[in-house]
């Protein structure tokens, strides 16, 4: 009865990790003996096969405990009532189900853990490198990169774009521009949103629900994502002491931002020279000696309102700070205004256009931008990389 009551539970693990858990559990091996043998701590494996136990309950299955009615796709189960006869035999069953409810902080915090040991001591902290310039910090700004977006030449009469090429692109203007830029104390990888095209496996926009060119499936896209803003930031540890991650939540991806900052803080995690800054809010900020740089996606507000707004929710950091940068995205071009002595901004993009934007007449030049900002006196420069040199 233990067996089969495990055996059920295979198909609600959600890792390759948890299956071979779960798996040698069926063979007959105790929690100790996988342990030993995955070479994991004993409460890991554990945790393991409770959590999967806990998923599949939900879902209505759970034969050790006489219960083994499966939910409807979309519900989980709200109360089992079961009446006993005098055998202790199961003579009727009310197995009532909802509407499946789950927070988007449970979400995450499911996803995290069903990959913890899978990134766990994958990445090993390095030395900082010598000769870096305390007083500099140098932020790599990634427009709306759109990974996950599928353009055809012949749709668009501009350039083909797919995962593999997303990945190139970012990878070469990250390895240019790293290359080329000063040895300043800070690197700040800045995205500033819709990095990837679709937020989840719909391939559809989250507020209007339309369609979207997407090139292949979700996890794709989701593993491409990872390992391209993985590669970024071990290029940048080559060249500073420490190194920031910004990842700002876009219209197309305001949920899959959240899975990706929360991979790349567990990536991350056991390296003190990197830090991962929260995304829950549409704003991310920090503050670099004198300066004051604040993000968002650029999405549904006005720059007026979005001046208002950081004046209004960060009044002592924009009073005691002499140079304010607000970044935003979403526009796919160059802009650039001044409010009350702050300079708004929004950057190109290397992506070409989908079909839907150029046939709608949207065009935009392509190429990635790097600033440097001295803690005391501001920006000191700037550095570009053009599609042209990176394809």
């Amino acid at each position: 009865m233990k067996a089969r009551s495990i055996d059920a539970h295979l198909d609600f693990c959600t890792t390759e990790y948890q299956r071979t858990v779960i798996q040698k559990h069926i063979e007959g091996k105790s929690q100790v003996e996988i342990a030993d043998e995955l070479k994991k701590d004993i409460r890991r494996i554990n945790a393991v096969v409770m959590r999967v136990h806990q998923k599949a309950a939900l879902q209505g299955v759970a034969p050790e405990f006489n219960v083994n009615r499966p939910t409807v796709p979309g519900f989980t189960t709200k109360r089992v009532s079961t009446a006993y006869n005098t055998d202790n035999e199961i003579v009727l069953q009310w197995h009532i189900q909802e509407p499946e409810r789950q927070k988007l902080e449970e979400l995450i915090a499911e996803f995290v853990e069903g990959f913890k040991d899978e990134l766990q001591g994958l990445h090993s902290p390095t030395d900082a490198p010598g000769n870096t310039e305390d007083a500099l910090m140098v932020s790599y700004i990634i427009g709306d990169h759109h990974l996950g977006m599928l353009a055809h030449h012949t749709e668009t009469m501009g350039e083909d774009y797919d995962v593999k090429i997303s990945q190139s692109l970012l990878e070469n203007a990250i390895d240019r521009l790293v290359g080329s830029a000063p040895a300043g104390k800070v690197g700040v990888l800045v995205n500033l949103g819709d990095f990837m095209h679709v937020n989840d496996s719909t391939s559809s926009t989250p507020s209007s629900k339309n369609l979207l060119d997407s090139d292949g499936r979700y996890s794709k896209t989701i593993r491409a994502a990872s390992n391209v803003i993985k590669k970024s930031v071990l290029r940048m540890l080559e060249k500073h002491s420490e190194v920031w991650i910004v990842n700002v939540r876009g219209n197309h991806d305001p949920d899959a931002a959240l899975w990706l900052n929360e991979v790349m803080r567990l990536y991350f995690e056991d390296d003190p020279r990197v830090k991962v800054f929260d995304n829950a809010s549409k704003f991310v900020w920090w503050r670099w000696g004198k300066n004051l740089i604040v993000t968002h996606h650029g999405d549904r507000i006005k720059m007026s309102n979005l001046h208002g707004s950081i004046v209004s929710n960060l009044r002592q950091e924009w009073g005691e700070s002499e140079h304010t940068f607000v970044w935003t995205g979403h526009i796919h071009h160059k802009n650039q205004e001044e409010y009350g002595g702050a300079l708004f901004e929004s950057w190109n993009i290397l992506a070409p256009a989908d079909a839907w934007h150029a046939g709608s007449g949207y065009a935009s030049s392509r190429s990635m931008t790097c600033v440097i900002l001295h803690e005391s006196f501001g920006e000191q420069g700037r550095l570009k990389a053009n599609i042209q040199e990176l394809v």
